[in-house]
């Protein structure tokens, strides 16, 4: 029997450098990653979602007829969107680029456009793992309800590795029993 899923809300929310993902993505895979992953702790209130946008047609007509004949479509992208509402400065170098100060004293933002990719694995409240292996990641300060939050936007995309798929989901089980095997 099929697994049916409503992939509602987010339960837990990590994410890891690109080079954790080594090939196609599997339960095991996916629990020796999370080993390492860094967890986000604080997502929030009603930021967190997952939008694919609408593919882009283009369709061409046939002139004698008027009728259309044939069709291009480019995918529309797949992104996972966020607000930290607690954070620590490595997760904003780490989020945002930048540097350190004294390790854990401060940060410094970074001059120009600083290019992020991070592995990006969210875990729902149904118990599927969503699983971005490469996101390009986009984080900017926003207030949220008075405070400063990190809004993070990341966009799958397609891996280096050419057997690993640009977004996986996986039932949490699979992940889970994959890990009590290697314990």
């Amino acid at each position: 029997m099929s697994t049916t899923i409503i992939a509602t809300g987010i339960k837990k929310l990590w994410y890891a450098e690109t080079t954790a993902v080594t090939a196609k993505l599997t339960g095991p895979i996916l629990a020796t990653i999370l080993k390492t992953a860094k967890e986000i702790t604080n997502v929030h209130q009603d930021t967190w979602s997952i939008e694919e946008a609408e593919p882009s047609l283009t369709r061409y007509k046939n002139q004698l007829s008027g009728t259309n004949y044939r069709q291009s479509e480019e995918k529309g992208d797949v992104v996972m969107s966020f607000t930290i509402g607690q954070y620590d400065y490595a997760t904003k170098k780490d989020l945002m680029g930048g540097e350190l100060i004294d390790t854990d004293k401060g940060w410094h933002r970074a001059r120009g456009v600083v290019n992020i990719y991070k592995c990006m694995i969210a875990l729902t409240e149904d118990d599927q793992y969503l699983v971005f292996p490469k996101g390009a990641i986009v984080a900017r300060e926003a207030n949220t309800d008075g405070a400063i939050g990190l809004a993070v936007s990341a966009t799958a995309l397609e891996p280096d590795n050419a057997d690993v798929s640009p977004e996986t989901w996986l039932r949490a089980d699979e992940v889970v029993e994959a890990a009590s095997l290697s314990n």
